[in-house]
């Protein structure tokens, strides 16, 4: 049996089971509110405790996701700043990363996928995989490539079917939808230490081992015949600076946006920022509640 899971608003939004960043806030209020009812069965305040600590924990949680939200700015990307930004676009694919799902063969900008193997009530993972590949951002003013590797990505379309003893679940975002991306905007100068110019450097590492004599001219310092790990770590230091330079002379407007630093979220969703945000402050609120329920539970 197919299944399409389509939400199309802030209740959606909260109940949309393909999300792993949703999964989560029910997960935690679940087991707060599980440790409650230990509590009264068992007549101890320990369990109403752990609930509170949980639920607290929780709280901050989500509070801090709805004011990185809430309080951060949509910007142009003509306009920009170096560094953790929030932009509204367009998503494109990049004719230099196409992206086809795995399960439907669907052309998309992202996906993820996983497969069961179900046995009456009881099923385990046989396969799984997710996207890494750029997808381009087009917002009117100019356009980034956003590197969604390591992003929450919270997405209204998600698929799970039936064939016998095996289940699916895919999970894309489409072409041509308006999508919402909370990240690190770097420019291609600034890049060194991402994902696309590692690609680049990578790539011209390869191109010259497979010319050991001209790579022995150009880094063999010592002549012994051997690129040795020095010699090596100078080799990689000159593709990382050729990439730069050349992707310099071909692009240098080009943005990316990819994880962010120091443990800060890095979003990708087709919801708006309003309809995120307002997930995010429904949730705290609930947390809010589950936690002094648990230190009335404790107290009585």
């Amino acid at each position: 049996m197919l299944h399409w899971s389509l939400g199309r608003n802030g209740l959606a939004l909260g109940l949309n089971p393909s999300a792993r960043l949703l999964w989560a806030e029910t997960f935690w209020a679940t087991a707060s509110a599980v440790l409650i009812f230990f509590g009264f069965r068992s007549g101890t305040p320990w369990p109403a405790v752990a609930a509170a600590a949980v639920s607290l924990w929780a709280w901050v949680r989500s509070r801090k996701h709805y004011r990185q939200i809430a309080d951060i700015p949509t910007v142009k990307l003509s306009a920009a700043p170096q560094g953790y930004i929030e932009v509204s676009g367009t998503g494109s694919s990049h004719a230099d990363y196409p992206v086809i799902s795995p399960l439907t063969g669907l052309p998309c900008l992202w996906y993820e996928f996983t497969v069961w193997q179900v046995d009456g009530n009881r099923s385990r993972v046989i396969n799984s995989g997710i996207s890494t590949l750029p997808f381009s951002l087009i917002d009117g003013s100019g356009h980034a490539l956003v590197v969604p590797e390591s992003a929450q990505v919270i997405t209204r379309h998600s698929k799970t079917w039936r064939d016998g003893d095996e289940k699916y679940q895919e999970r894309v975002l489409l072409k041509n939808e308006t999508l919402y991306v909370l990240g690190d905007h770097v420019s291609a100068l600034r890049d060194a230490g991402g994902s696309h110019i590692d690609r680049q450097r990578n790539a011209l590492l390869t191109e010259w081992k497979q010319d050991q004599d001209t790579l022995k001219k150009r880094f063999d310092a010592d002549r012994d015949g051997h690129i040795n790990a020095e010699e090596w770590e100078a080799a990689r230091r000159a593709a990382e600076t050729e990439a730069l330079l050349g992707k310099a002379s071909a692009a240098p407007d080009e943005q990316f946006i990819r994880r962010p630093s120091g443990g800060r979220p890095f979003l990708i969703s087709n919801y708006s920022a309003q309809q995120l945000a307002a997930r995010f402050r429904r949730w705290s609120w609930l947390h809010l509640g589950i936690f002094f329920a648990a230190l009335f539970s404790g107290a009585n």
